[in-house]
C-alpha cells in the first residue's frame, strides 16, 4: 500500500474519534468516561496494541497523566488524548511502552 493511501485510511479510521471529541467539546461539558476500548476504530485498536498501551498502570509514577504525550480533555481526571496514539482517547491512569515523563 502506498504512502497517500495508509494516510487516507488512517485519517478516515479517526474521522469518528475526531467527530466525537468536537461535538463533545462543542457541547460543553467533559467526557465523564473515556469511550470503551472495544467500540475504537480498528487503526486505534492496532495502534493501541502497537505501543502497549494498558490500562490501569501498575505503577503510579508512570501514568498517561504524567506523560508528555498526554493532553488533557475537558477536566483530564477522567480521559485524555495522546500524541503517540494520533489524538485517540486514553485513560489518565494508563499506560504504554512510549511513556516519556514531563519535563519538571
Amino acid at each position: 500500500m502506498d504512502r497517500n493511501r495508509r494516510s487516507l485510511l488512517a485519517a478516515l479510521g479517526l474521522a469518528p474519534l475526531a467527530f466525537a471529541v468536537t461535538r463533545a467539546a462543542a457541547a460543553g461539558p467533559a467526557l465523564e468516561t473515556c469511550p470503551d476500548p472495544a467500540s475504537l476504530p480498528f487503526v486505534q485498536k492496532t495502534r493501541r496494541r502497537s505501543i502497549g498501551y494498558a490500562e490501569p498502570s501498575t505503577d503510579a509514577a508512570r501514568q498517561c497523566r504524567l506523560c508528555a504525550f498526554f493532553t488533557p480533555v475537558g477536566d483530564g481526571k477522567t480521559c485524555g488524548a495522546c500524541q503517540m496514539l494520533s489524538g485517540g482517547p486514553v485513560a489518565p491512569n494508563g499506560i504504554c511502552a512510549s511513556f516519556a515523563a514531563k519535563a519538571p
